[in-house]
């Protein structure tokens, strides 16, 4: 009998955060943002935007736009991966009487393939195809490197007495004695069979590796994908290594304020490194981890009490040239934090937007804003206004 308990483990997952039917060309994302603000009780000429987006230059356009529509640069929330600067918020806060954050990791998408993760550099010879955000991408390399690995140094067997077996370098295993202190670790009690004494014993020892039987219930699922069981070194586990099966225990590798970033992902970075888009899910999480945390601050903080806020989150997608057509941005909104001043909090002062809702929020607004600021106007107006004398202070 099995003897073994464990407190049962509080999960925390993520959203089903949709992309496909809910994407939204800048051009038409941004008027419709403004005349949401409108519709809220926003007043013209007094809305303060800010954005949280990443340094990169293909997230240009977009603020250009903002620009535009809310007739002011917008304010800049923003650190490197889509992260948000919640210390801002009072600086924010101050410089209008209504207040809009839009914050958006981004990913490169080429719809021609249907891949994520890379785009051009125009600026480059040969407008040559790098990851669409390093930082994201930088976050996550380590901990992909480590997965690949693994994938390669596990592996499948059946021996001559027809058990099935599983064999992983010691590097994997988190031994009682030698527990695992820095990289992947294969959750072996999801996978070999433990003995009515609650342990999980070895059927033989290698120069660096060890190898288990497996579980019944762990056959038996493999069995279901149809996978066939191989007689001597068998083969590695490859893809059949799932993101149920491992987690990482690491100290986080960023060093800088981008650490906030890998603290979002390192939770979820099994279900990054086992998707086919690595940097698209990875983005996705991290807006969803953002979200919650900068709506928390705001709750908790009093920098927006007594103003009008809209915070909407979502996911930035780089498209490059395409053909003839220039690169361009598309928003898939994820979710959104509303405050209004002039209503109770019990009764609806602060409420969120889920996915659906806001998309559908969004698209009933049209898609003209009379209000919007005549760029080119602007700067010549400005070069023909009065030349100043810009003097030394005495």
């Amino acid at each position: 009998m099995n003897t073994t308990s464990r407190e049962p483990e509080i999960v925390r997952d993520i959203g089903e955060f949709k992309i496909q039917g809910l994407a939204i060309p800048y051009p038409e994302f941004v008027p419709r943002l403004y005349n949401l603000c409108l519709s809220l009780g926003f007043r013209r000429g007094y809305i303060m935007p800010s954005r949280a987006f990443c340094s990169d230059e293909n997230q240009g356009f977009p603020i250009i736009l903002l620009t535009k529509h809310f007739g002011t640069f917008p304010f800049n929330h923003g650190r490197v991966g889509g992260i948000i600067a919640t210390d801002r918020h009072g600086p924010h806060a101050h410089h209008g009487e209504d207040s809009v954050i839009v914050q958006a990791s981004h990913v490169g998408y080429d719809p021609k393939t249907g891949i994520y993760g890379t785009c051009e550099r125009p600026k480059t010879e040969g407008n040559c195809l790098t990851p669409s955000c390093g930082k994201i991408t930088h976050a996550i390399a380590p901990y992909l490197e480590q997965y690949q690995f693994a994938q390669k140094r596990i592996f499948l067997s059946r021996d001559a007495s027809g058990r099935c077996l599983i064999t992983a370098k010691d590097s994997f295993i988190d031994f009682a004695t030698k527990p695992v202190t820095d990289g992947l670790v294969l959750r072996l009690r999801d996978v070999a069979k433990i003995s009515d004494d609650g342990r999980i014993v070895p059927v033989a020892t290698h120069s660096t590796s060890h190898s288990y039987e497996v579980s019944d219930s762990f056959r038996e699922r493999l069995d279901k994908e149809g996978y066939v069981w191989k007689g001597g070194t068998g083969e590695t586990m490859g893809e059949l290594l799932t993101s149920d099966l491992f987690y990482f225990r690491e100290d986080l590798h960023e060093t800088d304020e981008s650490i906030l970033l890998e603290r979002n992902l390192i939770e979820f970075m099994p279900i990054i490194v086992t998707h086919k888009s690595p940097a698209m899910k990875a983005a996705k999480i991290n807006i969803q981890m953002e979200f919650a945390r900068t709506v928390e601050s705001i709750r908790r903080g009093t920098e927006y009490n007594g103003k009008n806020l809209l915070y909407i989150a979502g996911l930035n997608v780089d498209i490059s040239t395409y053909e003839t057509f220039p690169s361009t941005t598309y928003f898939v909104p994820w979710a959104a934090h509303i405050q209004l001043k002039d209503a109770c909090p019990i009764s609806g002062g602060m409420h969120p937007l889920e996915q659906d809702e806001l998309f559908a929020k969004l698209m009933e607004q049209e898609m003209t804003n009379p209000d919007q600021t005549d760029l080119k106007e602007q700067i010549i107006r400005m070069i023909f206004s009065p030349r100043f004398d810009i003097r030394t202070p005495r």
